[in-house]
């Protein structure tokens, strides 16, 4: 199968004469190109004390906790659509808009944040999104102006287009688990993924039956404090390592609450090109709210993978 390169497609808005990227990363440098460009919105996800402090010019705000929503005792399921509609309409942001999303830029789990976003704008049918490489902090560490002044855009209309194949609900991963055409991700670092350590909301430790681990914070290369994505060719390499299939099927994303497993999403996905890449929000937390489903753990010690059900 002959896989997609991401990097490969940019798109030019030759209408309005305006440059216009579609690639999933952007640098500080094309972004500060097109500050003055009035089909980007520049979507800072940052705390709302950082964002009063400086933030890029002209960007709107929504801290990152707003992007998600608990449900039936599940942390980080995605909201319902006509509020996000209603929230992203808020903030001036319609389907034309270019929106470049901006996280704090200093680790692999900060990057998370700003990968769910994305992965929430692509559920919604808004494929016009990208993330700032590097940040907030790799754009005042590259020398770029900020500003404090606060933003208040004009609210517009925001159409939801809802594409579910991005979105693994916990009836998906029960009716695929022994499909041997689909492959799940499991995004934690080592110790989540082998059952030593537990998340405070998920009713055991361990992850998916046949899951492979691909650790969300190797897919960041941290120079002088900031953290940049890898390369497309290093994150395949990676995955390849790790024994994921590049040409699945299916491939599922998942972690504790959605937000580690948003970074293995973005990588496979957006950079990696693999084909079919979901992401399960609720992940080991919902998982794992039914003693009947099944948890694999690795015990300290042994050198192989036992299955547990329930407690």
């Amino acid at each position: 199968m002959v896989l997609r390169s991401v990097f490969a497609s940019v798109a030019l808005s030759l209408a309005s004469g305006l440059a216009m990227a579609s690639t999933p990363l952007v640098s500080a440098d094309w972004l500060n190109n097109e500050l003055n460009n009035p089909s980007i919105t520049v979507l800072d996800i940052r705390s709302a004390d950082a964002f009063a402090e400086a933030h890029v010019p002209g960007s709107v705000f929504q801290t990152y906790g707003d992007w998600r929503a608990e449900r039936e005792g599940v942390t980080g399921n995605l909201p319902e659509v006509t509020d996000l509609a209603k929230m992203i309409g808020n903030l001036g942001i319609d389907n034309e808009q270019q929106v470049v999303i901006v996280p704090p830029g200093e680790n692999s789990s900060d990057f998370g944040s700003a990968a769910r976003v994305y992965w929430t704008f692509k559920v919604l049918g808004h494929n016009s999104v990208s993330i700032l490489n590097g940040g907030y902090k790799g754009w005042v560490q590259q020398g770029f102006e900020v500003a404090s002044a606060p933003i208040s855009p004009a609210p517009a209309q925001f159409e939801v287009d809802f594409q579910p194949q991005y979105l693994a609900t916990t009836e998906d991963v029960q009716a695929n688990l022994s499909n041997g055409d689909v492959q799940f991700v499991d995004a934690r670092p080592a110790d989540f993924y082998t059952g030593q350590t537990k998340a405070g909301p998920a009713r055991v430790a361990g992850t998916l039956p046949g899951s492979i681990n691909l650790q969300e914070g190797t897919l960041v290369d941290t120079r002088d404090g900031v953290a940049y994505f890898l390369t497309q060719d290093r994150i395949r390499q990676l995955a390849e390592d790790a024994t994921l299939k590049l040409d699945a099927g299916r491939t599922v994303t998942f972690c504790n609450t959605g937000h580690w497993a948003a970074t293995d999403w973005f990588a496979l996905s957006e950079i990696a090109g693999l084909p079919n890449v979901a992401m399960y929000d609720g992940s080991m937390t919902a998982w794992t709210q039914d003693p009947d489903r099944p948890v694999q753990t690795e015990k300290r010690g042994l050198g192989r993978l036992l299955g547990i059900f329930g407690g």
